[in-house]
């Protein structure tokens, strides 16, 4: 028992620690989250562009065209006529899409042409911005076409405006409900987890091991004690355990009530592969500290293996832009199993997630953290078999 208070002891002194790590991830775990989370009930909502026009024809025509732009996006001054000054404004982001209508567009239209006289330019080609290019040409063939059957030129721009700025407002209904047509808050919220709890964990934890053995003169007289081998590693696995355990609580509890808007029925899984990774992340952190008693090298170590994890295993970068060599390297790594099952999660109704596959990769986890506690546990008891 006095092994077990030893080290509660030893990770209380690491409180400052525990603080700026749970405080990085509650600011920018947060913050990415929220960036990133998508719905099927936005995901196709209307998106209202800064848009540069110069108008050189100001004919009727050309004034309804940047009507129709001033109804349904956000229309600005250019404050320049020099094409490749606009094109660098829109390149940089000053704005986001350009218009320019040349002198005679109006009559070139009514003649038969005048559509392919207009200069459009973009950043690139987003769905938005071609979107607007096909808006405005639709804009334009619609006063054609009311012209030729008929109607005065002031009658067809009347009757188009109209129908292109109700159109611009109609909202499309998504009947899929299918859960993979988004990314949830939790998913965001657990994917940055993976990176902030195992640093909490090896840092503090490690430094609280260490802190606890380094003194030589504590270490010999719990050798010679009457503890076992055995029954001293269970009592600091235990210590370890019940940090964890309160540690990842309070991480889940954080999460949800940071949500609000965006809280769904599936918390309960997401908190399961936390518990899970939660043993990962003190077995890894057990390990270090058996290897060194360097705080120093602890967290260098600990630095360098979890960032690179983060990176490679779709914490940091979304999985789907990683190469097939780069994944494929990631399933020897713990938080790659960790972020996979999060997206399976994300990606399943919830009746569904319960299956061999969610199952599977929480062993893997598993598995991992007996890995990473075993060989803990024999360089623990080499050194301690040859006093090293």
């Amino acid at each position: 028992m006095s092994v077990f208070k030893a080290i509660i002891k030893s990770i209380r002194s690491n409180i400052i620690n525990i603080i700026v790590y749970f405080s990085i991830f509650a600011f920018f775990g947060n913050i990415t989250a929220r960036a990133n989370v998508t719905t099927t009930d936005t995901m196709f909502e209307e998106v209202t562009m800064k848009v540069a026009v110069t108008d050189y024809d100001n004919s009727n025509i050309s004034k309804a065209v940047v009507s129709y732009l001033k109804d349904t996006q956000k229309v600005v001054d250019p404050q320049t006529e020099d094409t490749q000054t606009i094109n660098d404004n829109v390149r940089f982001g000053i704005y986001q899409y350009a218009i320019i209508i040349p002198e005679g567009f109006g009559e070139s239209l009514k003649a038969g042409g005048g559509k392919n006289e207009l200069e459009y330019i973009a950043p690139g080609t987003s769905a938005s911005e071609y979107l607007l290019t096909q808006k405005i040409n639709d804009y334009l063939n619609d006063i054609v076409i009311y012209m030729e059957n008929g109607y005065t030129e002031n009658e067809a721009i009347e009757l188009t405006h109209q129908q292109m700025v109700k159109l611009n407002d109609t909202k499309a209904i998504v009947n899929d409900k299918s859960d993979e047509n988004h990314r949830s808050f939790y998913t965001g919220m657990f994917t940055f987890n993976g990176y902030s709890m195992m640093m909490i964990l090896c840092i503090c934890v490690s430094a609280a091991l260490i802190s606890f053995t380094k003194d030589k003169d504590v270490s010999n007289r719990i050798s010679v004690s009457g503890m076992t081998f055995k029954k001293r590693n269970f009592a600091i696995i235990g210590a370890v355990a019940l940090f964890g355990f309160v540690l990842t609580t309070v991480v889940i509890l954080v999460i949800h009530l940071a949500s609000g808007e965006y809280a769904n029925d599936k918390l309960i899984y997401y908190a399961i592969n936390a518990y899970v990774l939660m043993f990962v992340g003190l077995g890894v952190a057990y390990l270090f500290s058996t290897i060194t008693s360097s705080e120093n090298l602890i967290n260098m170590l600990s630095n360098m293996f979890i960032i690179s994890m983060s990176f490679l295993c779709g914490v940091f970068v979304d999985i789907q832009f990683l190469s097939e060599s780069i994944i494929k390297a990631a399933h020897f790594l713990p938080l790659y199993w960790y972020v996979a099952a999060i997206n399976f999660i994300n990606n399943t109704a919830t009746s569904e997630i319960l299956c061999k596959k969610f199952g599977m990769y929480l062993l893997i986890e598993i598995l991992f953290a007996f890995a990473f506690f075993a060989a803990g546990m024999i360089i623990s008891k080499k050194k301690e078999q040859y006093a090293i």
